[in-house]
């Protein structure tokens, strides 16, 4: 498949995980939708498989005292 040259623009284009353009998108069950290779937002790492995720804790808890209706 050809790389598109137009930048998509809407939001409903991007992946809500790592920001970028859909690539190899998957469908959760409940309709939402992610790319399938794992990479992270931030640094752009990719992983081969899913990484296993931590519960963070203190981030809660800073978040929880900032906005307590969460």
């Amino acid at each position: 498949m050809d790389h598109c040259s137009v930048p998509l623009q809407t939001e409903e284009h991007k992946c809500p995980v790592c920001l970028d353009e859909f690539t190899d998108p998957v469908s959760t069950p409940c309709g939402h939708n992610f790319c399938k290779n794992y990479k992270c937002p931030y640094c752009k790492e990719t992983f081969s498989k899913r990484p296993e995720l931590k519960s963070n804790t203190v981030l809660r808890e800073i978040v929880w005292h900032i906005c307590p209706c969460i």
